[in-house]
C-alpha cells in the first residue's frame, strides 16, 4: 500500500469514532427549536412547553426561535437549510404539505428537505356560527346553506391556514356553496362572526371558546374524527355530516434538517415521548381542546403522507390558489 494512500486510511479511521462519539453526547450545546408563528398563540404556547420540558431532559437549554412569516415558508425555508447537526430543530406543522401544493414557492422539498422525529399536538377545529343565524344543527346547517347558494359567508384565518383549508374541504364534502373570507387572523375573523359581519367559521378551539362562552356565537360542530374531552357535548363533522372520514385539523411535528443522524433523532424522539407523557402537560393543553401526542419517526411519515395526498388532492381539485 502507498504510503499516502495508507495514511488516509488511518486518518479516515481514526475519525469515525470521533462523529460516533459526537453523535451519542449530543446535545452539548444550546438547541435552537424554530417556531413558525409569533409569540402568544397556541401553537407557539405548545412549542414553549416543548422546548422548557426538553431543556431539562436534554441537559442543555432550548430556546425557540419565532420565525414567522410567508405562510411558515419562512421558518421552513430557514430550517431546510440549517445544518443537520441536531443543533437546529423544527416545530413545524399541516403547512409543511400545504404550502408546496398551494403555491409551489417554497425553496424545500417535502420528501427531502427533513427527517421525520416525532408529532407533537393535534388541534382541532369548532365549526361555530354567529348567534342569530337560524341553523341550530349540522343537518339544519346543510340544508340552509344550499337553500341559499353562495349567499353566506365562511371566515378564515387567511388563504392556506388550516381553518381556511377546513372550509375548503367542508365545501367539497358537502355540496354547499358559500364563500370563504380570508381575516389577518384567526381572533379577527371570529370577531366578524360574533358581530354577524360573516356567519361561520373553522375556529381553532381555544380562539372559538370565548365567543362560545359568551353566547356571540354557537357550536354546531368539531372537526377532528372523535369528540374533544374538552368539548364532549359537540359533535363532530364526520358524525353531524355523515362523513366518517372527515378530519381537519392542525398538527404540530418535530422534523430536523436532511442528514441529521439518526442517533440524535432517536435521542430527540425519546425526550419528545417523555414529553408528551408527562400528565401536567396533557392536562393543560386539554382543557385548551389541544392533544398533546408523540409518534415513532415511521408514524410521523406515514401520517405525514396521508396528509400531504389529502391536501393536495384537495387543492387540485377545487383548484385553490394562493393569494
Amino acid at each position: 500500500m502507498k504510503r499516502s494512500t495508507f495514511l488516509a486510511a488511518a486518518l479516515s479511521a481514526a475519525l469515525l469514532p470521533v462523529a460516533a462519539v459526537a453523535q451519542t453526547d449530543w446535545p452539548t450545546k444550546p438547541i435552537s427549536m424554530v417556531v413558525p408563528y409569533p409569540p402568544g398563540g397556541v401553537n407557539d404556547a405548545v412549542a414553549r412547553v416543548y422546548a422548557d420540558k426538553l431543556t431539562t431532559i436534554l441537559g442543555k437549554t432550548v430556546v425557540v426561535d419565532n420565525r414567522a412569516g410567508a405562510a411558515t415558508t419562512v421558518a421552513s425555508n430557514f430550517v431546510a437549510k440549517a445544518a443537520p447537526d441536531g443543533y437546529t430543530i423544527y416545530a413545524g406543522g399541516t403547512s409543511l404539505v400545504v404550502n408546496p401544493a398551494l403555491s409551489g414557492n417554497v425553496q424545500y422539498d417535502p420528501h427531502k428537505s427533513f427527517e421525520f422525529v416525532s408529532l407533537m399536538s393535534f388541534t382541532p377545529f369548532i365549526l361555530h356560527v354567529n348567534a342569530d343565524f337560524p341553523p341550530k344543527t349540522m343537518a339544519e346547517l346543510i340544508d340552509y346553506l344550499k337553500a341559499n347558494p353562495g349567499k353566506f359567508n365562511i371566515a378564515s384565518s387567511g388563504v392556506g391556514a388550516t381553518n381556511h383549508m377546513s372550509a375548503e374541504l367542508f365545501k367539497a364534502r358537502t355540496g354547499v356553496k358559500i364563500t370563504i373570507v380570508p381575516y389577518r387572523g384567526g381572533a379577527q375573523g371570529g370577531q366578524d362572526v360574533a358581530a354577524g359581519n360573516a356567519q361561520m367559521m373553522f375556529s381553532a378551539s381555544l380562539e372559538a371558546k370565548p365567543f362560545l362562552d359568551s353566547k356571540k356565537t354557537r357550536a354546531i360542530a368539531i372537526s377532528s374524527l372523535q369528540r374533544s374531552p374538552a368539548f364532549p357535548d359537540i359533535p363532530t363533522v364526520a358524525e353531524a355530516a355523515n362523513l366518517p372520514d372527515f378530519q381537519a385539523i392542525f398538527w404540530q411535528a418535530m422534523v430536523v434538517p436532511a442528514g441529521t443522524p439518526k442517533p440524535i433523532i432517536d435521542k430527540l424522539q425519546a425526550a419528545i415521548a417523555k414529553v408528551a407523557s408527562d400528565p401536567e402537560v396533557v392536562e393543560r393543553f386539554k382543557r385548551q381542546g389541544v392533544e398533546i401526542r408523540s409518534s415513532t419517526p415511521e408514524e410521523l411519515k406515514a401520517f405525514y403522507l396521508k396528509e400531504e395526498k389529502m391536501w393536495t388532492t384537495l387543492i387540485k381539485e377545487q383548484g385553490i390558489k394562493a393569494e
